[in-house]
């Protein structure tokens, strides 16, 4: 590690990041956090940006709350507002009973879209990922992989806080290629974990790539189920109450149902793509399990469809 690889001044290192930077703290105590995120989003107010903070052990969303209030001129009146917001991982991260990669990378994008849409410059994030387990770990650098791709040309800057204690040399090498700069504290003084020339860029472009392709196989056939089952029941109720109406509703399920075989037909263009890639070994690893979405009948086709088309 080279002498421009240490910095003496945290400021520098963290606080005022650019637009588009993605950025890991590796830390060893919740006092690495306060002296960290707090002028991170200190700065970040003073651009008149948003800001969240996604907390979990061991600083958690009531003291982060505390020692921002501290230091934050207005804090309240901000909160109020929502200019900042503090929340712990399990509501962000987890809120859905697990963690999703393509949830979690929308939320981050539209957080940083709705700042803008109010009239602020833009978002300063930061995640606590303690929570994370091995389970969960290679899904997470797949999700910050997309993230350090999503971000790159947008008003959003982002720091993901990871624990020391947690990361081996092999976790270490891994976040590193997944962010745009990754820093730990080391007597006192902040250094850049830097990667080998031969850190193999093009690997990280391969999981960002194989990645995106099974979040939007994922998508299509979560949409087409989700838009097929009520499609369902608007045919059943044309059956039912079989008056005037009747025929527009069921020219307006075969308009949607069009809707539907497109998202299908996504649905096998990526998976068709996804395949080629792994049977060129481009993947690097085992594709994910998807589950197919089932067969999308005609409107005209459904049992209990007294007319045809």
């Amino acid at each position: 590690m080279t002498d421009s690889d240490c910095f003496t001044d945290e400021t520098t290192v963290l606080s005022r990041p650019p637009w588009g930077t993605h950025t890991c703290l590796v830390y060893r105590s919740r006092h690495d956090l306060i002296d960290t995120l707090v002028p991170y989003f200190q700065s970040g107010l003073e651009e008149d940006a948003c800001c969240v903070w996604i907390t979990a052990e061991p600083l958690q969303a009531g003291e982060a709350k505390r020692v921002l209030r501290r230091s934050v001129k207005s804090f309240d009146r901000r909160l109020k507002r929502g200019q900042i917001e503090i929340l712990d991982a399990r509501d962000w991260y987890l809120r859905d009973g697990g963690f999703s990669r393509t949830t979690a990378l929308h939320g981050c994008v539209r957080k940083g879209l709705e700042a803008q849409e109010r009239g602020y410059e833009g978002l300063f994030i930061s995640g606590n990922v303690s929570w994370l387990t091995g389970a969960e770990w290679d899904v997470f650098m797949e999700y910050e992989a997309m993230v350090n791709r999503a971000i790159g040309n947008s008003r959003i800057a982002a720091i993901c806080a990871y624990p020391l204690d947690a990361c081996g040399a092999r976790e270490l090498l891994e976040i590193a290629s997944t962010h745009r700069q990754a820093v730990i504290r080391q007597d006192g003084v902040w250094r850049r974990i830097a990667l080998a020339e031969e850190a193999v860029p093009q690997d990280e472009e391969k999981r960002w790539a194989i990645g995106q392709i099974e979040a939007n196989i994922e998508q299509f056939a979560t949409l087409a189920d989700r838009i097929r089952h009520p499609l369902q029941v608007l045919m059943a109720i044309a059956d039912l109450i079989e008056n005037e109406q009747s025929d527009v509703i069921r020219q307006q399920a075969r308009e949607i149902d069009a809707v539907v075989r497109q998202l299908d037909s996504g649905w096998a263009g990526s998976r068709a793509v996804r395949e080629y890639l792994m049977n060129h070994d481009l993947a690097g690893r085992d594709p994910a399990q998807v589950t197919e979405p089932g067969t999308c009948p005609h409107p005209s086709g459904y049992p209990d469809s007294r007319r045809s088309s």
